[in-house]
């Protein structure tokens, strides 16, 4: 049995469960009319399948059993921490800056993080931002800041 796994598939099938209970009290609507807690019981549900099956999958592997411990080993904690503030940071400047300028330098950043080429990084940056555009603003019509640059 591989720990890790079966500890962090709990981990996940009890989120799941407590995302499933607080979207039914929110209201699930019906197909044709969903409720705010329409997406998010099926958010759960597939969490809650995905978590069951590594929890199948970790009681049945066969190899020696790893601790706890050692998933910690070798973690990179700068990266993590980068991550983390470079997130916090896109929260804070999302309003001011807009969607396009902060989306850009955080998919340009987290890019970066990956080691890969500076040009790479600017390029998957872009598209990602423009998908990212094109998806949200005027195929979902969603409001998104508009910031320095009026975009």
């Amino acid at each position: 049995m591989d720990r890790r796994h079966f500890i962090s598939g709990l981990f996940w099938l009890a989120f799941s469960i407590f995302v499933g209970i607080h979207a039914v009290e929110l209201g699930l609507g019906t197909i044709n009319k969903p409720g705010p807690g329409f997406i998010f019981l099926w958010s759960g549900v597939g969490l809650g399948a995905l978590s069951v099956i590594l929890i199948i999958k970790s009681t049945f592997k066969k190899g020696a059993a790893s601790r706890l411990r050692d998933s910690w080993q070798g973690l990179k904690w700068g990266c993590a921490v980068l991550v983390i503030g470079m997130l916090v940071f896109y929260g804070l400047v999302l309003e001011k800056v807009g969607f396009v300028v902060s989306t850009f330098l955080l998919m340009s950043g987290l890019f970066a993080i990956g080691r890969v080429r500076f040009w790479v990084a600017i390029t998957s940056g872009l598209v990602t931002t423009i998908a990212s555009l094109v998806l949200f603003r005027y195929l979902l019509e969603v409001q998104l800041p508009r910031g320095i640059l009026g975009l």
